[in-house]
């Protein structure tokens, strides 16, 4: 896989973990970094699992460290279809999150995705499908 395929793989991941555009560049590029020093990496055909994880543990390191703010009154609301997507991928607990956006966002194979939960093809088959079943009924419910 080309490095600029990485690259945006990994950015859309940050970005959707922080919601940030200039937080999830400055995560991405400090995942490769982290990467490329690394000495004890070794290539088993693990690599974007390897990145994802960097990325993951820098993204839950940004959120520990990251000041509390307070709200202001005058944010642009996105358009009310997109407004009800966020909000019911919102109410979905991490994991579905985190699947349905390596499935289908970042197209990630099935294998791939099973490789990197350490789990078989068919136990994220049907993770991937539960939460598809619970963002349809979110949903519909909103």
């Amino acid at each position: 896989m080309k490095i600029e395929e990485q690259y945006d793989k990994l950015f859309k991941y940050c970005y959707m973990k922080t919601r940030d555009k200039h937080v999830a560049e400055d995560i991405t590029q400090e995942t490769f970094l982290k990467f490329l020093s690394t000495k004890d990496y070794k290539d088993m055909g693990k690599q974007m699992n390897y990145l994802y994880t960097i990325a993951r543990n820098l993204c839950f390191d940004y959120f520990r460290r990251k000041p509390e703010c307070e709200l202001k009154e005058d944010i642009p609301t996105p358009s009310i279809e997109r407004n009800y997507i966020d909000e019911a991928l919102d109410k979905l607990n991490e994991e579905e999150r985190e699947l349905l956006f390596l499935r289908y966002t970042n197209e990630e194979s099935i294998n791939d995705i099973a490789k990197h939960y350490g789990v078989s093809r068919f136990v994220i088959n049907r993770r991937i499908k539960k939460a598809l079943a619970n963002l349809k009924e979110v949903y519909e419910d909103e």
